[in-house]
């Protein structure tokens, strides 16, 4: 059993380090490819239009499907340091799919393995994958922003990860026994819940990815050191993985419900003004941690209220596109006005439109929110 947990933990925790690079990485990006930032917008929309992608192509046995995406995403890590500024997004979109595969596949066969303990086994999974988020930004940046050697050799370790991942996985683990079919009940590719929770899915996602991918090279672009560039990405995942921690108890989880829809929200969007307002490296990493914090707990909950409403995977395709999206308009606005902290006015707007969004929900449908939904079993 050991065994077994380890096979799938370690790729799984390497997978948050993977999907918090390209935002640690992104100051060396911008500078290696001599990208705008519209351009490199345009890289993480591809990194996680493919990571929605890959979700939906883990199929056929689960063992087999982690193989197949450990190896796809060591294959687009390796790409990324020897690619063209054209070919650049390929790799990227190679390297997403992968990711995709992987958290998707692992999620699942883990969720067929411990049928009677899922939900707790999710929130340890999620706890490993914050960790090695949490981790991404001192090992991207630990030698300097723009060290194209050290870059290179990160990204090369990380795919050598991967492919040592693939080949233990491919030779030594074992598929799960298979489940009893049950009927589930799907109403097609049309959302059937209140467009203000469409509206909260569709942003949170689009926040986070912004964030977790423009923090850096904001940071780096206001002056601010190595220290602080390094500390405003690693501030945010470090919050989100303490406010996952706090919200893996049920009981904490379902008491801050309606908080979660209201004074949180507002955190929220008071912690991403507060970036743009006041440029203190102090008040950076404090607002930075505080977003992570405040965006941690949120998207299980929309899921798990959507999922109220309908249980076809229509929901993921729209949180895909709020993460692919986002970030992609953060880079047009900042190259049409020349300035990153106009471009991270979207983040702010979408987090207001949640608070409002929010407000409406509670003032609407009350008992929404007080169902017998558990997040943590759709992390």
């Amino acid at each position: 059993m050991l065994r077994h947990r380890l096979l799938v933990y370690i790729p799984f925790t390497a997978t948050g380090v993977a999907l918090a690079l390209p935002g640690a990485l992104m100051p060396w990006l911008l500078t290696h490819w001599a990208l705008r930032d519209a351009q490199a917008g345009l890289l993480l929309f591809l990194f996680f239009l493919g990571s929605t992608l890959g979700a939906f192509l883990s199929r056929g046995t689960l063992t087999y499907s982690v193989a197949r995406g450990t190896l796809l995403t060591a294959c687009g890590a390796a790409w990324l340091p020897l690619a063209s500024s054209h070919t650049a997004y390929v790799a990227m979109t190679i390297y997403g799919v992968g990711l995709g595969i992987t958290m998707t596949s692992i999620s699942l066969l883990q969720s067929r393995r411990f049928v009677d303990d899922c939900a707790a086994e999710m929130t340890r999974l999620n706890l490993l994958w914050a960790v090695g988020a949490v981790s991404a930004p001192y090992i991207a940046l630990r030698r300097g922003i723009a060290d194209s050697v050290h870059a290179t050799h990160v990204l090369f370790t990380l795919a050598a990860v991967f492919a040592v991942c693939a080949v233990f996985i491919a030779l030594f683990e074992t598929a799960p026994p298979p489940q009893p079919k049950t009927e589930v009940k799907r109403k097609g590719w049309l959302i059937h819940a209140p467009l203000p929770l469409l509206l909260l899915a569709f942003c949170i996602t689009g926040v986070e990815a912004s964030a977790g991918g423009w923090l850096a090279a904001y940071s780096q672009r206001s002056g601010h050191l190595l220290q602080t560039t390094i500390g405003a990405p690693t501030c945010f995942w470090a919050g989100l993985l303490v406010s996952r921690i706090l919200h893996s108890s049920t009981r904490v989880s379902n008491s801050l419900r309606r908080f979660l829809l209201s004074g949180n929200l507002l955190l929220l969007t008071v912690a991403l003004a507060a970036i743009l307002l006041f440029p203190s490296a102090a008040i950076l990493l404090i607002a930075a941690f505080l977003v992570g914090f405040a965006a941690g707990p949120t998207y299980p909950l929309l899921l798990a209220l959507v999922l109220e409403h309908d249980n076809s995977p229509s929901v993921f395709i729209l949180a895909g596109a709020g993460s692919a999206a986002l970030p992609y308009l953060t880079g047009l606005l900042s190259t049409a006005t020349h300035s990153l902290r106009s471009g991270l006015l979207v983040p702010v707007f979408a987090a207001g439109a949640m608070l409002v969004s929010g407000l409406i929900t509670l003032r609407t449908g009350p008992g929404t929110t007080q169902r017998n939904a558990d997040p943590s079993r759709l992390q």
